[in-house]
């Protein structure tokens, strides 16, 4: 059971120490493990933020899981303005590096995050896909290999857990992958949604078998729910939201290979929907660290109750 962390809130915060060390397993950089602010100049590495959190897990007998190395979203200028020579040899660079640097202390990576088009139609564009042509993601799972043979790998995608273009779409890419050889050992569904539209756990589990008949394991890898557009009172929306944590959460719990579920954040305190979408209390705890009804429906989903 897994959270994204941020290390200030480590530092700064003895409530947000105390729950994460009490109730996870499993943490997740939520920004500091990404290109631009491990290399925000070309050649210069940061790694503060993150080794502060992998200190943090294993001080506390958490693993870690790496994210992400590469992802458009969060890449520093400088990359845009490379040839595709140079491009490549910092794509290059900047995993072994980074996986280099982490070897032997993260249990998987993130390889490459949410590179399929919003609509499925294709690969996503950006400076990597226009840059290197579509092999970037295939070349970046093998660096990742070869800086770290231990670590498990997963391509990371949002929207890819209902039924349609973008699920299909991210099921033909990895399968792809593993028919040419490719060393990817996963696919994370990142499950940020909403209470009144969260895709049903048939559509989760269907997606979830396919890929494991692959060969790979899945996991949910950044899972939060907003209810601010749903109808009723406080405790009514609060209720709804314990009841798709529970559906979906109880899909991975069902399935063997489902080997985590990590939510992005814990406490409604520190989270980005508020920043995206406004006061959507998406997560396990309050802001006041108590747990609320969502908490008490994943742990139920954990119980197979």
């Amino acid at each position: 059971m897994g959270a994204a962390v941020q290390s200030g809130y480590l530092a700064s915060e003895p409530d947000y120490v105390a729950a994460l060390s009490r109730h996870f397993s499993y943490v997740t950089a939520e920004y500091q493990m990404k290109w631009d602010p491990i290399q925000r100049e070309r050649g210069v590495f940061d790694f503060s933020g993150g080794d502060a959190i992998v200190a943090f897990a294993e001080a506390n007998g958490m693993r870690v899981k790496g994210h992400a190395l590469v992802w458009h979203g969060a890449t520093p200028s400088w990359v845009g303005t490379l040839s595709p020579r140079d491009l490549r040899d910092a794509v290059d660079n900047h995993i072994r590096t980074v996986a280099g640097h982490y070897r032997d202390h993260v249990a998987a990576w993130d390889v490459v995050n949410e590179a399929v088009a919003a609509d499925g139609s294709g690969l996503r564009d950006t400076v990597f896909s226009r840059g290197l042509g579509p092999d970037y993601i295939a070349d970046a799972f093998r660096t990742a290999r070869e800086a770290d043979p231990q670590a498990l790998l997963f391509y990371n995608e949002y929207d890819a857990e209902r039924k349609g273009p973008k699920s299909d779409r991210v099921y033909e890419l990895v399968k792809d992958l593993k028919l040419r050889g490719v060393p990817i050992d996963g696919v994370g569904m990142q499950m940020h949604v909403e209470a009144t539209s969260y895709p049903q756990p048939a559509d989760i589990a269907a997606n979830m078998h396919r890929l494991v008949a692959l060969g790979l394991l899945v996991n949910i890898s950044e899972m939060d729910v907003r209810i601010r557009t749903a109808s009723g009172t406080t405790a009514q929306r609060l209720e709804l939201q314990k009841r798709v944590f529970h559906d979906i959460v109880a899909v991975c719990a069902a399935e063997p290979r489902c080997h985590a579920v990590t939510f992005w954040g814990f406490t409604d305190k520190h989270s980005w929907i508020d920043s995206f979408f406004g006061a959507d209390a998406p997560l396990l705890f309050d802001e006041g660290y108590r747990a609320k009804p969502s908490f008490f429906g994943v742990q139920d989903a954990f119980l197979g109750r």
